[in-house]
């Protein structure tokens, strides 16, 4: 999930794309569903991403679409985390 702004920074016409109701904390709101790739380290992942306007940060990743692609581990003693790429079949 990312803020409307980035999705139009990308040049992706938020208007034309698969729109979907969603509730969350702050109510019910349009998502704009669009399909795109994020380059990271491991390889590209291909996700449909959600943008919206009045998301109150920048960018939020979940389970369906990216983490599902690594194992995670989080160090609380070393204050990491560590993404390992899973390669699914």
């Amino acid at each position: 999930m990312f803020h409307a702004d980035i999705g139009m920074f990308l040049g992706i016409d938020l208007k034309s794309c698969h729109i979907e109701e969603t509730q969350g904390i702050g109510g019910k709101e349009n998502t704009y569903l669009h399909g795109l790739t994020l380059y990271i380290p491991g390889g590209p992942v291909t996700i449909k991403a959600g943008f919206k306007e009045k998301l109150p940060i920048a960018g939020l990743l979940g389970m369906s679409g990216f983490f599902e692609h690594f194992l995670v581990t989080f160090d609380g003693t070393a204050q990491t985390c560590t993404l390992e790429r899973r390669y699914l079949a």
